[in-house]
C-alpha cells in the first residue's frame, strides 16, 4: 500500500503529560534543528488532533513548509497513515507534536490520542516534562508514562524525555537520577526564559502573526536548543522506526484547474485544515487568497467562497473599516455565490449583515471537541443523512446556530447545528434570479477528507454558479460585484 513508504521515514512524536508543559516549543526547537539540518524542505511537521494554530507555528520555523494535521477520528487509522505517506513524501525526517495528554484521546479514552497516533505510525515518543518545582517526584511521573499501558499488554513507545523550564544545574543532578530510576533516555533540557517562550491567549497559543518577535524568538530558540538538547541522539532514536519497506509511489490525482475558490487568509481569518484545501485542489479547484484586513475585495473570477475560523471578533473595527472587501463579500453572496462560512467565518457572515441571528462572548468554551455531522436537509455541499466529521472549539456563541445538521459528541451528546440560507437581503439584491440557499454557515470546522464527496460538491456547486454567471444577461440592480457579465 501506498502509506507504507511513510515507515521507511526517520520519524517522532513529540508529546507531554497534559498540556501547557511545552512540547509546541520543544517542537519548534527540533523543527528548527533539523530544519539547518536538512534543509527546512527536508523536514515533514504534523500535528496530532484538530489543532490550526500549533501548525501555522510549524509551517513559520519551516520557511512556510506547510504543515499537516493527523487525527485517527476524521481520517481512521489508515487515513492518517495514508495522509502522513503523502505529506511527507521525499523528506529526510517527520516529526509529529502530539495534543494533550500523551494519553488523552477521546470521551476520556486513549482513543485517537498522541500514544493512539504513535502507535499507528510506528512513532516512538519523546515526553516533554515541565522540570518547575520538582525534584526526585519526576521519576515518578516519568516512570508511571513509561510504564502505563503494559498491564494491558501494550507498550508505552517512550523512548526519551526532554526537561523544559529546567537550569543547567538542576539538570545535571536530575537526569543521571530519571536514567537510573527510569531506565529511559534524557535527551537534553530547555531552561526558562521569556525570550523563548510563546504568549497564549483563550483559543490557544498566538498565532505567529500575532506574536511580532516570533522569528527572533525562533532564532534565539535555535541557538539555545543547539547547546542543550542532543539532537543526535534524538535522530537515532528517529531512525530507529525506519523499516525497511518496499516503497509505493504516492499518487495524487490532480483534475486540470476549473473554478477559482476565494479565501480569505489573513490573522483574522487563518484556521484553515492543510487536507481541505488540498482536496479541493485535487477537484480541479484553484484556491484565491485575500485579505479583509488589508481590505482586499474577492478576488475577480471567483465562483465559491470559503471563510475559515480565526479571530474576526479581536479585529472587529477593522473588519468594518475594510469596507471595499466587505462589500464585495455581501455583493458575491448576494448574487448567489456558494459560501462556506466555519466558526469565525460564521460570525463574520452575521457581522456583514448576511446571516439572521446576534452573536455574544459565552466567556467559556462551548460546545468543544470532536463531533460527527448528519445533514438534516440538503444544501450545496451533500445529501440529507450525509455524514461528516468535524470539530468545534470557541467561546462565541449566537441566537441562531442553525438546524441543518445533527452534531453528535463522542459522549453521546447532540444538538443541532449550521445554518443553510439566503443571505439577508437589507440591500439591493445583486442577480434577480438568485434566491436560492447559497450558504452553508456554522461553528463546526470540516474536515473533507472523512467524507471526499463534501468537497467535490463545494467544487461541483462553484462550476454551476460559474455556468450561471456566463450565461446570464438580467442583472439589472447590480453593485459591481464582477460575478456576471454585466461588471465586466
Amino acid at each position: 500500500m501506498a502509506f507504507d513508504s511513510f515507515l521507511s521515514i526517520p520519524r517522532i512524536l513529540i508529546s507531554a503529560p497534559s498540556s501547557s508543559e511545552g512540547k509546541t516549543t520543544v517542537m519548534c526547537a527540533l523543527l528548527s534543528l533539523f530544519a539547518h539540518e536538512f534543509g527546512s524542505k527536508n523536514v515533514a511537521s504534523f500535528k496530532c488532533g484538530p489543532d490550526f494554530i500549533d501548525p501555522l507555528l510549524h509551517s513559520r520555523v519551516l520557511l512556510e513548509e506547510a504543515s499537516g494535521n493527523l487525527d485517527i477520528f476524521f481520517s481512521g487509522e489508515e487515513g492518517v497513515l495514508e495522509n502522513a505517506s503523502f505529506l511527507s513524501e521525499g523528506k529526510k525526517i517527520a516529526l509529529i507534536e502530539g495534543a494533550m495528554g500523551y494519553f488523552d484521546g477521546t470521551d476520556f479514552s486513549t482513543k485517537s490520542s498522541a500514544w493512539h497516533l504513535a502507535s499507528v505510525l510506528c512513532a516512538p515518543a519523546v515526553l516533554v516534562f515541565d522540570a518547575r518545582g520538582s525534584a526526585l517526584s519526576i521519576c515518578a511521573k516519568i516512570e508511571g508514562f513509561t510504564r502505563f499501558r503494559e498491564k494491558n499488554g501494550d507498550r508505552s513507545l517512550v523512548s526519551g524525555v526532554i526537561l523544559n523550564r529546567c537550569s543547567k544545574k538542576i539538570y545535571e543532578k536530575i537526569a543521571p537520577k530519571i536514567e537510573s530510576e527510569c531506565n529511559v533516555s534524557v535527551l537534553g533540557f530547555l531552561p526558562f526564559d521569556e525570550e523563548i517562550a510563546f504568549p497564549s491567549r483563550r483559543l490557544g497559543l498566538f498565532t505567529p502573526e500575532a506574536m511580532p518577535d516570533f522569528d527572533k524568538k525562533i532564532e534565539r530558540l535555535f541557538e539555545t536548543a543547539q547547546k542543550t538538547l542532543d539532537v543526535q541522539k534524538i535522530l537515532q532514536i528517529a531512525q530507529s522506526s525506519v523499516k525497511k519497506t518496499q516503497k509505493a509511489p504516492i499518487v495524487f490525482e490532480k483534475k486540470a484547474t476549473t473554478v477559482k475558490i476565494a479565501v480569505p487568509r489573513d490573522e483574522a481569518f487563518c484556521f484553515y485544515y492543510r487536507e481541505n484545501l488540498d482536496l479541493l485542489k485535487k477537484e480541479g479547484a484553484e484556491i484565491a487568497f485575500f485579505s479583509p484586513l488589508k481590505n482586499e475585495c474577492v478576488p475577480v473570477g471567483s465562483c465559491a467562497l470559503y471563510i475559515g475560523g480565526g479571530y474576526p471578533e479581536l479585529f472587529a473595527s477593522k473588519l468594518i473599516e475594510s469596507r471595499a472587501c466587505a462589500d464585495s463579500i455581501r455583493a458575491f453572496v448576494r448574487s448567489g455565490g456558494p459560501t462556506l462560512a466555519e466558526c469565525g467565518g460564521f460570525l463574520y457572515l452575521k457581522m456583514l449583515g448576511l446571516l439572521s441571528g446576534t452573536f455574544f462572548d459565552a466567556h467559556s468554551l462551548v460546545r468543544f471537541g470532536h463531533i460527527e455531522l448528519c445533514a438534516n436537509e440538503d444544501s450545496f455541499l451533500c445529501k440529507k443523512g450525509e455524514k461528516i466529521r468535524a470539530h468545534e472549539f470557541h467561546h462565541f456563541d449566537t441566537s441562531e446556530n442553525g438546524n441543518a445538521f445533527l452534531a453528535t459528541a463522542a459522549d453521546g451528546r447532540n444538538w443541532n447545528c449550521i445554518q443553510v440560507a439566503e443571505p439577508v437581503r437589507t440591500f439591493r439584491v445583486c442577480c434577480k434570479q438568485n434566491h436560492e440557499k447559497n450558504i452553508v454557515a456554522g461553528f463546526p470546522h470540516l474536515y473533507f477528507p472523512s467524507n471526499p464527496i463534501f468537497a467535490k460538491n463545494f467544487v461541483l456547486s462553484a462550476l454551476v454558479f460559474d455556468s450561471l454567471k456566463s450565461s446570464d444577461s438580467s442583472c439589472t440592480s447590480c453593485t459591481s460585484c464582477g460575478n456576471c457579465k454585466n461588471c465586466h
